[in-house]
């Protein structure tokens, strides 16, 4: 099982990739040992404060109904909420869904123990149902049989559900709730619902809603947030936010997060919170949002079983202390008897109060490189065995858990998130310990979190494996961080071809047009005599990437494939990441090669032969391989049968004394032999900081501004003009709309916001006054 497969499919197991589960047999001779996992591990909860009462959440625990020996965990956290409920004053329990994997029956009574140990308790609690507990593609559930939680069952048997205090939506089932209760001096309303409520579910409970206007209200169900904090939102991310219920076939109509607040949610003015689980990545979300009545609701995602041992046993307490308004959220495991602490999961809120704008987040400037190794022979998850051999100009620190073959990097400081921009990174030896070869990847999705490092699911995760054979393996590489606020253009795609987070593109410039197969576009570029792209894979999921500019320069195609694929139409849709290198940046030392060692477009000063088949070595001039990096992308297309695609080649390169030494291999067949093929490249030397070509900087200073305003002067209808000399529409000739571009980027400068395209009176307005400038420098000289 590969990890897009378990990204993406969701149906098994989520687990932490290379840190294996507790072993089973442990799991049971602790459990004979000492009575009960709690008894033999915990370290107790910290006491609430006098005069408040908690709320738990559980969060998925569809990875515990497994087996016998891992329902211990699921045992363990009912378990301490019965022996918790006096002194934690726990008023009500709230599962949030995907109680089970697979809706099997053993898995059902796996849970029907566990949660039973609160009904002989008499400790009330509520389910909203998940995905993975409805058969596939329908809306039935073994929730709803008798013999677990339907009609007649204990669940459905709890006071709070009796007429006249709560009940369910239809006859002959329970997957659709709601309850009252009493706590800290107020009635609240809590609604448990499907997955994806259908229209007439959240009709029923506006009803109710409307019917309790003085309680406190809760939505309790799988799928409202996402883990970037934002409502699932398919009208406008669609796929882009994964595990939407609306991507699932359920059958009749579906509500997501922001149809849910949109209909139901905001329209009532004592609506609290929303709870919800379901979301991997980091598992984590909390967005405050004021509804229609300036009231503040709190939605919160909380889900742990993406960590070890299908989730540690990590629940939720909610403490709501005695002013009425304050609650304090904390995240804290029976079974491990540990609380995590980072931010997202230990937090306190105002129920009547906004939470504090956020400051600011830092903002990486300026693409800082560098050369990462890993010692020859070491395949061991140890974070020791990485380090940074050679980084500028800025400082590139590492970010690395005990595991094999991923990494994370910050930039002064910085961690490299997604929003941040674009990471590239390329393979650094040829051969891996005398006989491997690798691929590395950029991962969108940190598998990190909860494994002590303090970063988030949406910091970029470096990923080496070894091919043909697939497989973790840790390999030199090299990476650099383009930054958004630079003005780079680039971008981070998904499998389905839906745009993430970029710069200087659109939704539009990209299009999926067959598995593992994407049309790139960007406006005004021409892709053969422009400027060349930089591409790789991010999926974490043992993939390649390879591009191809199209023949009439509209744009590129790429092509994702797996590392262990023997056939070239072996096509897989994954992710990938992008960034554009214009080839007037200034201090760019680039090149787009072809297969026989020539050269269709370059800049800097460099020599390249191919001394063999697959070989190419590029010495750059005043450099060596200890003064930088190259990234490499495989730029040529091939065809085999009916496909013409993107060539399925491998690129890497090693230092050979002053040389970079760069091998293309074929992955198309087991044998992975040396062949010829385009390639681009680019070298990123740590004493100089790159910069793109900004429209307008024709002095490439990082800004434009009045030096820039003369040399278009000074070339006024000039042909054969380049960038430097104004040029900057690259018509070969400097005139009005080249005036245009500079005035409507004035003061424009790595990143900073410029004004619109001025309306063309302004742009001569603004002309004249360029020549004015001119003139008045004459004069003075």
């Amino acid at each position: 099982m590969t990890r897009n497969e378990l990204e993406h499919l969701e149906n098994l197991v989520p687990t932490m990739k290379s840190v294996p589960p507790l072993p089973l047999l442990a799991v049971v001779l602790l459990g004979f040992l000492a009575g009960s996992i709690p008894s033999a591990l915990a370290v107790d909860a910290n006491p609430i404060s006098p005069g408040s009462w908690t709320m738990i959440l559980l969060p998925d625990t569809q990875n515990y109904c497994d087996t016998d020996p891992e329902a211990l965990i699921f045992n363990s956290q009912t378990e301490w909420i019965r022996d918790h409920v006096a002194s934690h004053n726990i008023q009500m329990v709230l599962h949030q869904g995907d109680v089970t994997n697979n809706n099997y029956a053993a898995q059902f009574a796996r849970a029907k123990v566990a949660l039973g140990i609160l009904e002989t308790a008499g400790v009330p609690y509520s389910v909203g149902p998940g995905n993975h507990d409805y058969a596939l593609s329908t809306r039935t559930s073994l929730f709803n049989d008798p013999a677990y939680f339907g009609p007649g069952s204990a669940y459905a048997n709890q006071a709070h559900f009796a007429p006249g205090n709560g009940g369910f939506f239809e006859a002959g089932k329970t997957d659709n709730s709601y309850l009252t209760f009493n706590a800290g001096g107020e009635d609240w309303l809590v609604f448990s619902a499907e997955f994806g409520p259908r229209d007439e579910v959240v009709a029923w409970m506006d009803g109710i809603a409307a019917a309790h206007p003085n309680h406190n209200k809760i939505l309790n169900l799988h799928a409202y947030m996402y883990s970037d904090s934002t409502r699932y939102d398919w009208a406008t991310y669609g796929t882009a936010q994964t595990w939407n219920p609306h991507s699932y076939s359920l059958g009749g109509t579906i509500n997501d997060g922001q149809e849910l607040w949109d209909k139901l949610v905001k329209k009532h003015d004592n609506w609290k919170f929303t709870f919800n689980g379901h979301v991997l990545n980091d598992g984590t979300g909390w967005l405050a949002s004021e509804g229609d009545h300036g009231n503040v609701v709190h939605q919160i995602l909380a889900n742990y079983q993406m960590r070890a041992n299908g989730g540690d046993g990590y629940l939720r307490i909610l403490e709501f202390m005695a002013d009425g308004d304050t609650v304090k959220v904390s995240s804290y495991s029976p079974y491990q008897g540990a609380y995590l602490t980072a931010a997202d999961q230990d937090f306190t809120l105002s129920m009547t109060t906004m939470p504090p704008e956020p400051p600011p987040t830092p903002m990486i400037r300026g693409v800082s490189a560098a050369a990462i190794d890993v010692p020859v022979g070491s395949t061991t998850d140890a974070a020791s065995v990485w380090s940074v051999v050679g980084t500028g100009p800025g400082a590139v620190t590492l970010i690395t858990p005990p595991n094999k073959a991923d990494l994370s990097i910050a930039v002064d400081g910085i961690h490299t998130a997604r929003m941040q921009g674009v990471m590239m990174a390329t393979v650094r030896q040829n051969l891996r310990d005398g006989a491997y070869y690798s691929t590395v990847e950029v991962s969108h999705v940190n598998y990190f979190p909860g494994l002590g490092v303090d970063i988030t699911a949406e910091v970029l995760q470096i990923a080496t494996s070894r091919a043909p054979l697939g497989g973790e393996y840790n390999s030199n590489f090299a990476v650099a961080m383009f930054p958004f606020a630079d003005g780079w253009i680039g971008g981070h795609v998904t499998g389905a071809g839906a745009l993430l987070e970029n710069n200087g593109v659109v939704a539009e410039n990209v299009t999926q047009i067959g598995t593992g197969r994407y049309e790139l576009t960007i406006d005004g570029i021409d892709s053969q005599d422009d400027g060349m792209l930089l591409a790789v894979s991010a999926e974490n999921g043992y993939n390649f990437l390879s591009t191809a500019p199209l023949a009439d320069g509209t744009g590129w195609e790429v092509a994702v494939r797996d590392t262990t694929a023997t056939t070239f139409d072996a096509l897989e849709s994954a992710r990938w990441s992008f960034v554009y290198l214009d080839y007037d940046s200034p201090d760019l030392t680039c090149g787009r090669v072809t297969a026989n060692g020539g050269l269709i477009d370059a800049r800097g000063s460099f020599s390249l032969t191919r001394p063999s088949t697959g070989v190419y070595r590029i010495t750059i001039a005043d450099y060596t391989p200890d003064d930088g990096i190259l990234l490499l992308t495989s730029s040529g297309w091939e065809t085999e049968g009916s496909l013409t695609a993107p060539a399925d080649n491998v690129l890497s390169y090693e230092a050979d004394g002053n040389a970079f030494v760069v091998n293309m291999r074929d992955r198309d067949g087991s044998a992975s032999l040396l062949e010829d093929g385009e390639f681009v490249f680019a070298f990123l030397a740590y004493d100089k900081r790159l910069m793109p070509a900004v429209p307008g900087d024709a002095n490439y200073d990082g800004k434009v501004d009045d030096d820039d305003a003369v040399l278009l002067a000074q070339n006024w209808g000039q042909a054969g003009a380049t960038w430097a000399m104004g040029d900057f529409d690259r018509d070969g000739r400097i005139g009005p709309k080249d005036a245009a571009i500079l005035a409507a980027n004035w003061g424009h400068g790595g990143g900073s916001e410029a004004t619109g395209v001025p309306e063309p009176s302004l742009a001569c307005l603004f002309l004249t006054g360029v020549f004015w400038l001119l003139a008045g420098r004459r004069r003075r000289g």
